[in-house]
C-alpha cells in the first residue's frame, strides 16, 4: 500500500479569533448593561437625605418647647388640653433645678403619642425645655402595619434606607449601603411596623454635656 502524502488543510484561525472576540463581546456587553441598569438604584441610594428635625408627628417636632409640643397636640387630635395627660410626679430638672414634666401623652381607642423632653442648653429661662424623642403607636395588627408604612411613605417621602422596611428610616446621613440604615447619634425618624419615632439625640448629648460641666472642679491639694 502506497502512502499518501499528507495534505496540509488550511484552518481560518483569523474567522475562529474574531468568533471568539464577538462573543467575549457580547458577553461583556450584557454584563455592562446589567450594571447600568443597577446602577441608578445605586446612585439613588446615596442621595436619599432627609433632615428629621423638620419632620413631625401629629404636628410635634424635636425642638420645640412644653407649649409649643401640647398646642400641637391639640391642634392635630382636636382635643381639649386636659385631655393630655403629662407626667404625674415629676422631678427635678438637672438643668433648671425645678420641677418639670418629662414627658406628656395622649391616647384614645388604643392609639398612643408620647412626647418627651429635655432641659434645654444653653439655658432658657423662658423656655425651659425641648422635645427630644416623640413616639406614636398603634395597637398590632398586619393592616395597621401597612397602614402605617403607606402613610409614613405619603408624609414623608421616601425612606432613606430605602427599600428596607423592617424598619423604615429618615435621616440626614444614610449609609451608601441601605442595608446599614441610619447612624443613632444624628436626628431620626424610624417606623418598625406599628410604632413611629422621631428623636434628636443632640438634645440628650447637650444635657449630659451640661451636668458634666457643672460638676467640673479644680483640684487644689
Amino acid at each position: 500500500m502506497i502512502a499518501r502524502p499528507l495534505i496540509a488543510t488550511h484552518v481560518d484561525f483569523t474567522h475562529l479569533t474574531k468568533q471568539s472576540m464577538t462573543l467575549q463581546f457580547n458577553t461583556l456587553s450584557l454584563v455592562v448593561a446589567a450594571f447600568a441598569s443597577a446602577f441608578p438604584l445605586l446612585a439613588h441610594a446615596e442621595h436619599r437625605s432627609v433632615d428629621a428635625r423638620t419632620l413631625d408627628v401629629a404636628g410635634v417636632k424635636t425642638g420645640m418647647d412644653y407649649e409649643q409640643a401640647v398646642s400641637a397636640l391639640m391642634a392635630h387630635f382636636k382635643i381639649s388640653r386636659k385631655q393630655i395627660k403629662p407626667e404625674p410626679s415629676p422631678g427635678v430638672n438637672l438643668v433648671t433645678q425645678t420641677r418639670l414634666p418629662q414627658y406628656v401623652t395622649y391616647e384614645n381607642n388604643g392609639v398612643k403619642i408620647a412626647v418627651y423632653f429635655e432641659p434645654r442648653v444653653p439655658v432658657d429661662k423662658t423656655r425651659p425645655q425641648a422635645v427630644s424623642l416623640i413616639t406614636y403607636e398603634v395597637p398590632w395588627s398586619s393592616q395597621n402595619s401597612a397602614a402605617m408604612a403607606d402613610m409614613a411613605s405619603s408624609k414623608y417621602g421616601e425612606q432613606s434606607n430605602f427599600p428596607n422596611k423592617l424598619p423604615m428610616q429618615w435621616c440626614a446621613e444614610p449609609h451608601n449601603n441601605p442595608g446599614m440604615g441610619c447612624p443613632i447619634d444624628g436626628a431620626l425618624l424610624e417606623l418598625s411596623q406599628v410604632r413611629l419615632k422621631l428623636i434628636d439625640p443632640a438634645w440628650q448629648n447637650a444635657r449630659i454635656k451640661f451636668v458634666q460641666d457643672s460638676q467640673a472642679r479644680k483640684p487644689s491639694f
